[in-house]
């Protein structure tokens, strides 16, 4: 098995990336996907690494420059998943990482994920990477 290599996620990683999604708990149909990532891989104020192993996507997380009236701008982690049969394997830190220089790139000195209550694996895996809780909060949708 080889090393895992990170890089900017394509248009050809549609099918992995909405299989990937399907995983994180987002069911996304591969022509949805597509047209998502079509509007985002573009845009410079935000990235999609994937992560590569032995010629196959294993994981992806997406970046976003966000500015608001009442904080300076930082660099937040939107969604970040590792196949399930690769996680412990040193690739979700290897796309930490990359979102971290990708921040640095574009001068934001803060990087934030938000992350839901239930998953506390997860919440272990952003400490031994750094990130510390500032706040909880509650997310409120309408329509």
């Amino acid at each position: 098995m080889s090393e895992p290599t990170i890089r900017p996620a394509t248009l050809d990683d549609t099918e992995s990336i909405a299989a990937l999604s399907d995983q994180l708990g987002y069911p996304t149909p591969p022509e949805r996907m597509r047209e998502r990532l079509a509007l985002l891989l573009p845009r410079k104020d935000q990235q999609l690494f994937a992560a590569e192993r032995d010629g196959r996507l294993v994981g992806w997380l997406h970046v976003a420059k966000i500015e608001m009236v009442e904080s300076d701008s930082f660099a937040e982690i939107y969604g970040l998943v590792v196949r399930d049969t690769e996680r412990g394997q040193g690739i979700g830190p290897l796309l930490v990482r990359a979102a971290e220089a990708w921040a640095a790139a574009q001068a934001l000195p803060k990087v934030r994920v938000r992350c839901n209550v239930v998953r506390e694996r997860t919440h272990r895996f952003y400490e031994r990477e750094g990130f510390a809780v500032s706040k909880t909060q509650k997310i409120f949708d309408k329509g």
